[in-house]
């Protein structure tokens, strides 16, 4: 693995071990803990894997799986990508950007077991639907009794951690996983190579470029905004070539945005030339005062992140596809930044009038 941190591939004598492991934080107030686990992918045309030592015990699964469940809108999008998406048979609910994923629940043939982000999922839908395996996003501790039951049932549970990567890329490479489950290693290869790739040139074009001056900022009601600080979030930024205002050390413990007051946006508007200002969870503006302030309301370059949202059926691609291709959401700030360096329209991206945050 070039990139992800929380997975590591091994490739023994007719199998792969995959050994992934996460901080996941606990919502009650507690401290983070770590969660791990260890998963052989062995062919389901080949003889039972031989495990010995700290492979005892091991969660084993025959690849290429063929009937998946997923509580997570990362692990569809993974699925999507490698053309694999048939296979599903259970996802968190109705609200999947993907219109055959959405309408394959709507009409019962996909079951819905609940999004990681809501509750834990339900069993009764999940054993109804006998998936291959089940791709489980644990998003909050209280939701490990869920993982342990399910496994005591007989589901074959893989946990994931993409979304907890720090960076941007080794997110994406999570997709060697998915590939390796479903028998679309070569696919995913590729794929991956050609993210990479993508990236890198994105980067080199506009490190070339004069650094411009943005917020990624946008209402949260009354005088409080939420700003993107840290994180791979704010690496787009950088490596679109830009200069958050807002910049903020890292910190792997703390989240990539921070609520500020007005008056800490003020303070640095003067200077925007860019402002990534719009989000789906943006309260209504009252008015165009603050972001008036900046140049980039006069040079109408301000910005939404819901250029791929389908609103009737509240599905935002943005938590969903964003994570597995961060090539798209690279040249979508790059073209914001460095319009000249990127001729293809924007994806997630969108200018927005003023006042107007979708």
């Amino acid at each position: 693995m070039r990139h992800a941190r929380y997975l590591k591939l091994e490739r023994h004598e007719g199998f792969i071990v995959a050994r992934l492991r996460a901080p996941v934080g606990d919502q009650s107030g507690g401290q983070n803990q770590e969660q791990s686990a260890v998963i052989v992918l062995a062919p389901a045309a080949g003889p039972e894997p031989r495990l010995d030592g700290d492979l005892r015990g091991a969660t084993v699964v025959r690849t290429p799986v063929r009937r998946i469940a997923a509580n997570a809108s990362s692990d569809e999008a993974f699925l999507g990508q490698l053309d694999v998406k048939d296979r599903l048979v259970a996802v968190g609910g109705r609200v999947s950007y993907d219109d055959e994923v959405r309408l394959g629940v709507l009409k019962g043939r996909i079951g819905q077991i609940g999004y990681n982000w809501h509750a834990p999922p339900n069993l009764d839908v999940l054993l109804a639907a006998r998936p291959d395996v089940f791709l489980m996003r644990l998003s909050d501790l209280s939701h490990t009794p869920a993982l342990d039951r399910a496994q005591a049932l007989g589901v074959t549970v893989v946990p994931t951690f993409a979304e907890d990567e720090p960076t941007y890329l080794g997110r994406a490479e999570w997709v060697r996983l998915h590939g390796l489950l479903t028998g679309r290693e070569a696919e995913a290869e590729r794929l991956f190579a050609d993210i990479e790739a993508k990236v890198i040139s994105l980067k080199a074009a506009a490190a070339a470029k004069e650094a411009v001056p943005m917020l990624w900022v946008y209402p949260n009601g009354g005088d409080r905004w939420i700003a993107t600080v840290r994180g791979a979030e704010q690496a787009f930024v950088a490596d679109a070539g830009g200069r958050n205002l807002l910049l903020r050390p890292e910190d792997e413990r703390k989240y990539s945005s921070e609520t500020l007051s007005t008056e800490q946006i003020l303070a640095v508007a003067p200077k925007a030339q860019v402002w990534i200002i719009g989000d789906i969870h943006a309260a209504a503006p009252r008015s165009t005062i603050v972001e008036a302030a900046t140049p980039a309301f006069a040079a109408g370059r301000l910005f939404s992140n819901a250029g791929r949202t389908n609103a009737e059926a509240d599905a935002y691609d943005w938590y969903q596809t964003a994570l597995v291709r961060p090539d798209w959401v690279l040249a979508d700030f790059v073209k914001a930044l460095h319009p000249t360096l990127v001729p293809e329209p924007f994806r997630y991206l969108k200018p927005v009038a003023r006042g107007s945050y979708l």
